[in-house]
């Protein structure tokens, strides 16, 4: 069945028509080749017209990780060194986002104005959400873009309303 993710401050659609996918892809590997398009990004985690429910912790904000020897993603597919101590820093952002591919929401979110970030090739999604209901404003999604991890926004779980189409 297909849905549409919907602002839940305002009813605004978010995304195009998307299909639930049961599980949330392995995420992709990339050799830092240039895709087809010119850019350095890896592939999506989920095709085009799916989604997902990824239940692992998403972007900002970053903890230490207790284990100094870690060295997982604390965002999609990159490892952050801690700056004030050893080890990496982990997500502890919120669960159970719901991860789209780049493509499904273009046109459909705007811009955080609260929020600027600059990574080599697009927006890497450290500050938290970056993206907004272009209705009302409100904080609805983090776009990760940069060369660094998969291309895809994870939509906050509270700020969206699934509804059939």
């Amino acid at each position: 069945m297909n849905v549409l993710l919907l602002c839940t401050a305002c009813g605004r659609p978010l995304s195009e028509p998307l299909r639930l996918l049961p599980e949330l892809p392995a995420r992709p590997e990339y050799d830092g080749r240039k895709n087809s398009d010119g850019s350095h990004r890896a592939p999506s985690t989920v095709p085009r017209g799916t989604y997902a429910v990824d239940p692992e912790p998403s972007g900002a904000p970053f903890v230490p990780h207790p284990d100094p020897e870690w060295a997982g993603a604390a965002v999609p597919g990159v490892s952050m060194s801690d700056p004030d101590g050893d080890g990496f820093l982990m997500s502890a952002g919120p669960r159970d986002t719901l991860v789209v591919h780049r493509e499904d929401t273009v046109g459909f979110l705007a811009s955080n104005p609260a929020v600027e970030e600059i990574g080599c090739c697009g927006s890497p999604g450290l500050e938290g959400p970056n993206r907004v209901c272009p209705g009302c404003g409100a904080e609805v999604a983090t776009l990760f873009a940069d060369c660094s991890g998969p291309f895809e926004t994870h939509f906050l779980p509270d700020a969206v309303r699934v509804t059939p189409v």
